[in-house]
């Protein structure tokens, strides 16, 4: 008995710190068969202005030691992705040429951020993606789209869980940005 109350202390103890996680970016915006783009060319950049390159903190005793990081490249995941939903929109997206219209899309916020406490069940997830389309011309058209969750879950949520919901946020962002008809007229313009 002696032995067991300080065992008890030390499992409950350790389980007040939470491990840092890495998870995959691979968010999959909504399809559409809708012919936007008449063939235009254009030529897609997607660049990480986050301040940090991990997603947040998964919160806990450790916070500062218990982040949330990427597995994979965030800006080329991003880019093979906007490439393949213009491409399904009637776009060239895939052998632009020199002149063709460009479309940077820079990632300015993508942040997990925990409830505060020691036991992690509510997270809200925060995206913002600014696009900024050109062309030959000198010309521009900017947008900007964002999105944000709160998901409350019954325990500290797993890395599977946090890929899901930091991947949902994120899609759906992106999701504005290919639905935008400001974006899709400036990038289809003849």
């Amino acid at each position: 008995m002696r032995n067991l109350v300080p065992a008890l202390l030390a499992l409950i103890l350790t389980g007040c710190g939470l491990s840092p996680q890495v998870i995959e970016i691979a968010p999959s915006p909504a399809p559409s068969s809708e012919n936007m783009g008449n063939n235009q060319p254009v030529a897609v950049r997607v660049v990480d202005q986050r301040e940090h390159t991990q997603f947040g903190t998964r919160g806990g005793v450790y916070s500062e030691t218990s982040l949330i990081r990427p597995a994979n490249d965030v800006p080329q995941a991003v880019t093979e992705v906007l490439k393949k939903a213009l491409q399904s929109r009637g776009y060239n997206a895939f052998n632009p040429g020199d002149d063709s219209r460009k479309l940077e899309v820079r990632i300015t916020t993508l942040e997990y951020i925990p409830e505060a406490g020691h036991v992690i069940n509510e997270v809200r997830v925060n995206a913002r993606l600014k696009a900024v389309a050109s062309n030959t011309d000198g010309d521009t058209y900017t947008g900007v789209y964002r999105t944000s969750s709160d998901f409350n879950q019954p325990l500290t949520p797993t890395a599977r869980q946090n890929e899901r919901m930091i991947n949902e946020v994120l899609e759906r962002a992106l999701d504005k940005l290919l639905a935008d008809p400001a974006l899709h007229e400036f990038l289809a313009r003849p």
